[in-house]
């Protein structure tokens, strides 16, 4: 089957979109496709670096981009969203040309993977795959009190936006030209207007390469016993935004009372809201339980994994969650909400996955808390858990995301 992907952000070297273009796109292939990918000029001295050194010939690469002085659209206020969905529009009209020569049988938009912006792909008149796509899951409202002021009014934007741009006629032309609809969560599926959601399907966008994770770890690394550790060592990595529920963390750990000195939860990572998080902690006065590091490289952060026994990621609507896999992949146990990606990613022989429905964010952070002294009281716990953790991973590889999306029965319902 020859598969056009449109992935506006691809490339090996980085993470995120841009990864999950890449890595579908080369998945896809693997799989025994031919495949031709669209994908911004940007990415061209990434991609035919590892081309060149790979004598790689499947997937191939059309490289487009808007034409100056329409980049410094970049500039302006939202002005990403506008020049993405005028990418869109002209990257359509680019492969209708290729498709009378290359004659593809499907069509996927792979990035941006969000349900809120269009793709004009389903124009070509051949099976179009809009997604995975995500965006739809929400802050539930027990838990918007603890974002801060800045947190309350971006998540209020976000939530009037969901409903707005699906109004739109391009974003409902694509819902319209679509075969099927992938969300990446059941929420995202729930804002996909009732007249096309039942070409709806749910399906994680993220994968992860155990391979490639694990060669970042040095063969000499010590990995230390749980039992021989004097704290339980957490370890959350991300940006530093409301939404990530840290505060839900912290909160926790003001809970765990005296217990709190056996506890140290180490944050790597920067963003807009830190300083209100660190002001939190001062107020909780659980400051001597909290470690802040800032960005580091790739490689040392894996490298030092092994230091800690559980992996916080209290996220209140994360679609998917790279960093989660790379804990997992690595046999740290998870601890997250049962919302967006997280939730479905983690299950009980790998983390633990906490309930938010109907709770408020004290009735929350006490389950966390909960489960911080049962570990605490009984170390074996997290031994079995850190293999399941490892064992989940390996069914949640980027080849296993592709095998699911382009299995036999999809291909000929679609067909």
């Amino acid at each position: 089957m020859k598969v056009l992907l449109s992935a506006y952000s691809c490339s090996p070297f980085a993470g995120s979109e841009p990864a999950i273009g890449w890595n579908w796109a080369r998945c896809i292939a693997a799989a025994g496709h031919e495949v031709v990918v669209i994908t911004r000029d940007i990415n061209r001295k990434d991609i035919e670096a590892v081309s060149a050194n790979d004598s790689l010939s499947n997937p191939r690469f059309i490289f487009h981009d808007l034409p100056a002085p329409l980049p410094k659209i970049y500039k302006l206020p939202f002005g990403n969203y506008v020049y993405y969905t005028l990418w869109q529009y002209t990257a359509a009209r680019k492969v209708a040309r290729a498709h009378r020569q290359e004659r593809f049988d499907r069509v996927q938009h792979i990035t941006w993977g969000s349900f809120r912006l269009p793709s004009f792909m389903g124009r070509l008149g051949i099976p179009f795959i809009f997604g995975p796509v995500a965006g739809g899951e929400d802050t539930p409202q027990g838990l918007r009190k603890g974002l801060g002021f800045r947190g309350r009014l971006w998540d209020s934007l976000r939530r009037l936006s969901n409903g707005i741009f699906t109004l739109l006629p391009p974003v409902r032309s694509t819902y319209s030209a679509a075969t099927e609809i992938v969300g990446t969560t059941p929420e995202t599926l729930l804002q996909i207007p009732a007249a096309y959601r039942q070409k709806g399907r749910v399906q994680q966008a993220v994968g992860i390469d155990r391979q490639s994770v694990e060669s970042l770890v040095p063969a000499n690394r010590p990995v230390r016993p749980r039992p021989t550790r004097a704290k339980l060592e957490l370890l959350y990595v991300g940006r530093l935004l409301p939404w990530k529920g840290l505060h839900l963390g912290f909160r926790a750990l003001a809970k765990l009372g005296e217990r709190s000195s056996s506890v140290r939860l180490t944050i790597v990572g920067s963003g807009s809201d830190e300083a209100r998080l660190k002001n939190l902690v001062r107020h909780l006065g659980v400051g001597e339980s909290v470690v802040w590091v800032p960005w580091m490289k790739r490689e040392e952060l894996i490298a030092m994994y092994s230091d800690y026994d559980l992996f916080l990621f209290p996220s209140l609507h994360d679609s998917g969650g790279l960093a989660v896999l790379e804990a997992m992949t690595l046999g740290l146990p998870v601890l997250c909400l049962d919302l967006g990606g997280p939730g479905v990613t983690v299950d009980n022989s790998s983390g633990c996955v906490i309930a938010t429905a109907g709770r408020d964010e004290d009735q929350v952070a006490e389950a966390i808390a909960g489960f911080l002294n049962q570990v605490l009281e009984n170390s074996v716990a997290l031994l079995k858990l850190s293999g399941g953790a490892r064992r989940r991973a390996r069914s949640l590889t980027w080849e296993a995301r592709v095998r699911n999306l382009y299995s036999e029965n999809f291909v000929s319902q679609t067909s």
